[in-house]
C-alpha cells in the first residue's frame, strides 16, 4: 500500500523566498505521535481568525488544543522536524454538536484543523511554508526521544524550553489512509489545503491521560497556560507514514 502511494505524483516549480520549492512536497518516511488536550472553548476561540471557523467540541465548553510532533525523516525539500500546534475546527457548520464531530473526526482518521504555531527545523520548509501556504512558522529546537512505551519531544527556542510532549506507544497494527484538512491565512485569505497520509502501521488511543504536556518558560508557554490545556484526551502514534502536501485547494473570505 505505501509502495505505490507517491508513484505517479507529478511536482512543478512554485518561486519561494532563496529559491524554488516542487510542490506537492512529498513525504517519504514520517515519524509522529499526536496528543488532543481539552481546552476551553472560549480560549480556543481567540487564537482562530474568523468567526467562520468553530472549535470542534468534546462536550459543551469544552473543545481541544491538539500537538503533532513530526520527524520527517526522507522528504523531497530534505529532512526536517516540526511541531504542530493546532485547534480542531469546523468551517462554518449550519449546527456543532459537541462530541459527534470529534468522533467523527477520530473513529475516521480525517482531521479539520486551523494550524496555531508551526515550529520547525528547517529554513526550506520556513520559506516554503510561509511564502505558499502562510503557515505560522518559525525556526526552533525539536528533538525526539523514545523507550519501549513512550515518544516524548521537547521544543525549545534560543535555548529557552517552550515544552515537552510525553505520548505513550499504542500498538501500531493498524495500516491506514489518513487526511488532514488544514486552515491558514495568507494575504488575508483563508486557505483550505488537503493533505493525505498512510501509515502501514499506525496506534492511536481514546484513552485520557495518554500524553502529557510539560511548558517551560517561554513566551509561547505562557500563551499556551493561558490556553488552559487539559487532560489529553486522544492520542496516535506513526512510527512510520507518507505524506502529500499540494498547494491550497481553495481560497476562502475571512
Amino acid at each position: 500500500m505505501e509502495s505505490k502511494f507517491l508513484e505517479d505524483i507529478e511536482q512543478h516549480e512554485v518561486e519561494i523566498t532563496g529559491g524554488t520549492c516542487g510542490v506537492p512536497i512529498l513525504y517519504r518516511n514520517v515519524f509522529a505521535v499526536m496528543g488532543g488536550f481539552t481546552a476551553p472553548t472560549l480560549k480556543l476561540k481567540e487564537l482562530l481568525p474568523t468567526s467562520k471557523l468553530v472549535p470542534a467540541e468534546v462536550y459543551p465548553g469544552k473543545g481541544l488544543l491538539g500537538i503533532l510532533a513530526a520527524d520527517y525523516r526522507d522528504t523531497s525539500i530534505g529532512p526536517y522536524k516540526e511541531l504542530l500546534i493546532t485547534v480542531p475546527v469546523r468551517y462554518r457548520p449550519r449546527f456543532n454538536p459537541p462530541l459527534l464531530p470529534v468522533l467523527r473526526m477520530s473513529a475516521s482518521l480525517s482531521f479539520e484543523v486551523f494550524i496555531w504555531q508551526l515550529p520547525l527545523t528547517s529554513e526550506a520548509g520556513l520559506h516554503a511554508g510561509i511564502d505558499i501556504w502562510g503557515f505560522p512558522k518559525f525556526l526552533a529546537d525539536i528533538d525526539f526521544s523514545e523507550d519501549a512505551d513512550k515518544v516524548a519531544c521537547s521544543l525549545s527556542e534560543g535555548g529557552r524550553h517552550i515544552l515537552t510532549m510525553e505520548v505513550k506507544k499504542n500498538a501500531a497494527r493498524m495500516k491506514t489512509y489518513f487526511d488532514f484538512t488544514t486552515f491558514s491565512v495568507k494575504d488575508r485569505d483563508l486557505l483550505r489545503t488537503h493533505i493525505d497520509g498512510i501509515s502501514g502501521s499506525l496506534g492511536r488511543s481514546f484513552k485520557p491521560g495518554g500524553a502529557r504536556l510539560t511548558l517551560g518558560d517561554h513566551e509561547l508557554s505562557r500563551r499556551i497556560r493561558e490556553i488552559a490545556p487539559g487532560r489529553s484526551m486522544m492520542t496516535m502514534y506513526v512510527p512510520k507514514g507518507q505524506l502529500i502536501l499540494p498547494e491550497a485547494e481553495e481560497k476562502l473570505a475571512l
